[in-house]
């Protein structure tokens, strides 16, 4: 399971469909939520398995709050991008 931030746009965006068609399951981070969910959208139209969860990297309990949900739903995370 990979996550990927600043995945709403540019690289980011490309590495979530890359590591997506490996056969990865993808999370998808973004600051802004709608835009996010726009993207997590356009490539689960794909066929692909991402997720979304909103993200900034500059604020403590937004990076807690990703790691909690990220242990209890997936018990984890392989890779970080």
């Amino acid at each position: 399971m990979a996550v990927v931030t600043g995945g709403n746009k540019g690289i980011g965006f490309e590495v979530v469909k890359q590591l997506a068609r490996e056969g990865l399951t993808v999370v998808l981070t973004a600051r802004d939520e709608q835009k996010g969910l726009l993207a997590a959208e356009k490539i689960k139209n794909e066929g692909l398995d991402v997720a979304f969860h909103p993200l900034d990297v500059l604020v403590k309990e937004s990076i807690s709050q990703l790691a909690s949900w990220l242990k209890e739903r997936y018990n984890g995370l392989d890779i970080l991008v």
